[in-house]
């Protein structure tokens, strides 16, 4: 399969499960969104976790507030991304409350640079994932704009644990991925935890 027809089958599969996940109710969303939660606290690496990276959910992506509260009540320290579009690039802010964050680019949330203190280049224990599709591999197909991958590439030191929420309607059997594609380690949707690697 070449690059192109890897591209074109990625755009069919991101197309397809988008509108699966757009396809669950309002009802259903909360109440799958807060068994992810649930079981993603659970996760004994994430109890034990001190320093985490996190996106911050926007549309109908699973709803992890809750999971950003709890960290909080456990003193973890909590990083969140501040987007630079023009670069492709994510750069982590702590995350300091909710009365702190802005509307960036996409509409999706994230820190007043102005309020929250920039990363320093510390190791995370776990970065917590987005994504449009998982296998139970741990293969992920995200939204196209490569972020995340550009993000894993410029890490240093021991990598940290990878794990993706996700509804359990964004598992599927196949993606055209690339070997360039980072592998998540852990999935959790609200009825499984997936440990892949």
């Amino acid at each position: 399969m070449n690059k192109k027809e890897k591209k074109d089958i990625k755009r069919l599969v991101r197309r397809e499960m988008l509108k699966r996940r757009a396809a669950l109710s309002a009802e259903e969303h909360i109440c799958k969104s807060e068994a992810v939660v649930k079981r993603l606290f659970a996760v004994p690496e994430v109890r034990a976790a001190q320093r985490l990276f996190t996106f911050l959910p926007f549309r109908d992506e699973v709803r992890i507030d809750a999971f950003l509260e709890a960290c909080r009540d456990e003193a973890k320290n909590i990083y969140i991304p501040k987007t630079i579009v023009a670069d492709k690039q994510m750069l982590p802010y702590l995350f300091v409350g909710w009365d702190s964050l802005v509307e960036g680019p996409y509409g999706i949330r994230e820190p007043d640079t102005d309020r929250s203190e920039l990363w320093s280049g510390e190791a995370f224990d776990i970065i917590i994932v987005p994504g449009v599709a998982f296998t139970e591999r741990g293969e992920r197909l995200g939204y196209g704009g490569g972020f995340y991958d550009r993000f894993f590439a410029q890490l240093k030191g021991p990598p940290p644990l990878l794990i993706a929420p996700c509804f359990e309607v964004q598992i599927t059997t196949f993606l055209p991925v690339e070997s360039h594609d980072k592998k998540v380690d852990i999935i959790v949707t609200e009825c499984r935890t997936i440990v892949c690697s």
